[in-house]
C-alpha cells in the first residue's frame, strides 16, 4: 500500500532516544517494525522509501533531514530495484559511520555483497527480537 501524502520531514522529536529511521515501502510493515523498535526504547520514524521510477531526495542534492538525523537505519526496500540500491548506496556515501541494518533475503545477499559490506543483515519477518538486536549490535559498533 503506497501513501498519497508526500514525506515532509520534521526535526527528530526524540532527544533522549537513539533515532532509528525505518525505510520500508510497505505500511502495515513499516509501522510493524516501528512498533519493535518503539517497544525496545527506540524513537523510530518510518519512510516507505521511493515510488517505483522515482529518486529518493537521499540520493539527489538536497539530502534527506531525517536521514541525516538518525543513529541508524533500517533499510527494508528491497534491493531488486536500482531506485532502492541507490538509496542504500547514497546513505552509506553520506554518512558513512551510520549503522545500516538491511533486510533483505540470502539471493539478494549473495547478489550484492560489496554494497551489504559492513551493514547488519537480517532476514525480513523475522522474530522480532532478531531485529532489536540487530539494531543494537550496529549502534554498539558505532559508540
Amino acid at each position: 500500500m503506497r501513501r498519497t501524502t508526500s514525506l515532509n520531514p520534521e526535526p527528530w522529536p526524540w532527544p533522549d532516544h537513539p533515532r532509528i529511521l525505518v525505510e520500508n515501502p510497505d505500511d502495515a510493515a513499516g509501522l510493524q517494525l516501528a512498533t519493535v523498535l518503539r517497544d525496545a526504547g527506540y524513537g523510530v520514524a518510518v519512510c516507505p522509501g521511493p515510488a517505483a521510477h522515482e529518486r529518493c531526495p537521499l540520493a539527489g542534492p538536497e539530502g534527506c533531514t531525517i536521514a541525516q538525523g538518525a543513529d541508524a537505519v533500517v533499510f527494508g526496500l528491497g534491493l531488486e530495484r536500482a531506485e532502492t540500491r541507490e538509496v542504500l548506496q547514497a546513505l552509506r556515501a553520506r554518512a558513512p559511520h551510520l549503522p545500516i541494518v538491511v533486510e533483505t533475503t540470502r539471493a539478494e545477499e549473495e547478489l550484492w555483497p560489496e554494497l551489504l559490506r559492513g551493514c547488519e543483515v537480517v532476514r525480513p519477518w523475522g522474530p522480532p527480537e532478531q531485529l532489536v538486536s540487530a539494531v543494537h549490535r550496529a549502534l554498539e559498533r558505532t559508540a
